[in-house]
C-alpha cells in the first residue's frame, strides 16, 4: 500500500513530464500574472522576498523546473538570510534525522538510509538540500507519513485516532474548498482505472490529499511560530498549489496574516494566469 501512496503523490503532478536530468541553458520568460506583465529574474527575486511563505510547484521529474527551483532558492537565500526549505519530498516524523544531518550529526549515507528520501532525490533535490546545509538553513520534512496517508484513504480520518502521538506528525485539513474537489476528482477519474489505485474510494482518497496538503501547511506553521521574521521556500507537487488551491487554502486558514505567493512553470501553449502568482514560461 505504501508503494501504491508514492505512485499516487508521484502520479499528481507528472503527468507531462520530461526525464532528461541534464542542466538546462534554455532561457525563460517571468511572467507577473496580476498584471500580465514580463519581468527580469532579478525583479522576481525582489518580488517574491517581500512574502513570507514561497510556493514552487513543480512537475517532480521535470528536469528544468528544478534547475529553476535551486536557482530561485539560490538567489533567495543570498538576498535573504533569514529563509527556511521546506519539502513535499520527505515527512514529518524523519524531521529529527534530517536536522541531525543539517548539524552533521550524522553521515550523508545515514541520512539516506533512514530518512525514506524519494527514488529521484540524488538527481532533484540533493543539491538543494546541501545548499540549504552550506547556508546553515533549517530543512523542514513537511508532508504526512505515507503510511498515515494510506489508512486514512482506506479507512477514513477516525481511523488515525488509534495511533499513538498521531498529532506530533499530522495535521487535519483546516477546510475544503469544492473547487479543489472538483479538479482533483476530474484528475482521478481519468487515471483510477488504469492505475493500481482503482480500488479505492475517491472521497477517502481525496481526505488523504486534504491531509497531505494540511500537514504541510501545519508544518510550516510550526516552524514560524517558532522562527520569527523567518521566511519559507516551500517545494511541492503543482497540484497542491495551482490555482491558489491545496496548500495555500490551508495556510490561508491557519496564517491569515501571512502573505503567500505560488510559482509554477507552464509551457508557452499552456499559459493560464490563474495557476499562480508567477509563471516561469519556457
Amino acid at each position: 500500500m505504501r508503494s501504491i501512496f508514492l505512485f499516487l503523490s508521484l502520479l499528481l503532478t507528472i503527468s507531462c513530464v520530461k526525464n532528461n536530468r541534464s542542466i538546462i541553458k534554455k532561457e525563460f520568460t517571468i511572467i507577473q500574472t496580476s498584471e500580465i506583465k514580463r519581468i527580469s529574474f532579478d525583479d522576481f527575486i525582489k518580488k517574491i522576498s517581500s512574502y513570507d511563505i514561497i510556493i514552487f510547484g513543480e512537475k517532480h521529474d521535470d528536469a528544468y523546473t528544478h534547475n529553476l527551483e535551486f536557482l530561485t532558492f539560490n538567489k533567495l537565500v543570498k538576498k535573504n538570510k533569514k529563509v527556511a526549505l521546506s519539502l513535499e519530498m520527505f515527512e514529518t516524523d524523519v524531521q529529527h534525522i534530517m536536522d541531525s544531518f543539517l548539524l552533521n550529526h550524522i553521515t550523508e549515507e545515514e541520512f539516506l538510509k533512514r530518512s525514506r528520501p524519494w527514488p529521484n532525490y540524488d538527481n532533484d533535490y540533493r543539491r538543494i538540500v546541501l545548499l540549504a546545509k552550506e547556508n546553515r538553513l533549517s530543512v523542514i520534512a513537511s508532508n504526512i507519513p505515507r503510511k498515515f496517508a494510506s489508512i486514512v484513504s482506506k479507512e477514513g480520518k477516525d481511523s488515525l485516532l488509534k495511533i499513538e502521538n498521531i498529532k506530533n506528525f499530522i495535521f487535519e485539513p483546516a477546510n475544503d474548498m469544492t473547487s479543489y474537489k472538483e479538479k482533483f476528482f476530474q484528475f482521478m477519474s481519468q487515471i483510477l482505472p488504469q492505475s493500481p489505485m482503482g480500488h479505492l474510494n475517491d472521497e477517502k482518497t481525496f481526505l488523504a490529499q486534504l491531509f497531505k496538503d494540511a500537514t504541510m501547511a501545519g508544518s510550516i506553521k510550526n516552524f514560524l511560530l517558532k522562527n520569527k521574521d523567518y521566511k519559507v521556500y516551500h517545494l511541492c507537487g503543482e497540484f497542491h498549489s495551482n490555482h491558489h488551491l491545496g496548500i495555500y487554502t490551508q495556510l490561508k486558514a491557519i496564517l491569515p496574516e501571512k502573505k503567500i505567493v505560488t510559482i509554477a512553470v507552464v509551457d508557452s501553449q499552456n499559459f493560464d494566469p490563474t495557476q499562480a502568482d508567477f509563471l516561469f514560461i519556457r
